[in-house]
């Protein structure tokens, strides 16, 4: 159910959609949120896919890619926006999520914020390396405002991110101007060795280099 049925507010936590099955615990991975060692889960997807998730907060580590394909996996293939069921969404759950920087359960760097998709009103905690962490109501969000179009919403947002980043990537490595053009005379070059010159205007010759060279061509 999505609401309880004695206070009719929204449940969550609700995986009774996703069949998975529990692998025990992993004592080495600590929830960032509460500490308590995390329960290793395999959803019944294809192929199989295993996560951590807290059996006191029920909260949920994702490694990189995982939750897009997991959100896809509930989905149909053919889906189409539904401004009033996302507007629905997003009143029923509100946009809230508190401000504190959580521990990576792999490597125990701090965790970034990302707003998963530009306007899920989902905050994630994200580490570059290892993956995203969601609160225990955030997993049913997501699969809720991908299914009412989200999935259309992340993708554009995400082709305009690798835009933008390819537009940075190419401003890096966009080189600089190599001659400086001046109206009547020949552009100078300056990627090649500058040349130096003599108060007269012509080359100045190393002198010092071309007799140590004749002289060896002598003593040889």
């Amino acid at each position: 159910m999505s609401f309880c049925p004695f206070c009719g507010v929204r449940q969550e936590v609700n995986l009774r959609q996703i069949h998975f099955r529990d692998l025990g615990t992993d004592a080495s991975l600590p929830c960032p949120h509460c500490s308590t060692a995390l329960d290793v889960i395999e959803f019944d997807t294809e192929p199989k896919m295993r996560i951590e998730r807290c059996t006191t907060c029920f909260g949920m580590f994702f490694n990189p890619g995982e939750l897009e394909a997991l959100l896809d996996a509930q989905t149909n293939p053919l889906v189409w926006l539904d401004p009033v069921q996302l507007n629905q969404i997003a009143e029923d759950f509100g946009h809230q999520h508190e401000i504190v920087y959580l521990k990576c359960p792999m490597c125990a760097e701090r965790m970034s914020h990302l707003h998963f998709g530009g306007k899920s009103g989902v905050i994630l905690d994200r580490c570059g390396t290892h993956g995203v962490w969601l609160e225990g109501s955030e997993l049913r969000r997501l699969t809720e405002w991908w299914r009412a179009g989200g999935k259309l919403i992340y993708q554009a947002h995400e082709a305009a991110r690798v835009k933008r980043m390819q537009g940075e990537l190419e401003q890096i490595r966009k080189p600089g101007p190599s001659f400086v053009s001046v109206e009547g005379r020949q552009p100078y070059v300056f990627d090649r060795e500058p040349r130096s010159f003599d108060g007269s205007g012509s080359a100045a010759v190393d002198i010092v280099g071309i007799v140590g060279g004749l002289m060896s061509m002598f003593l040889d």
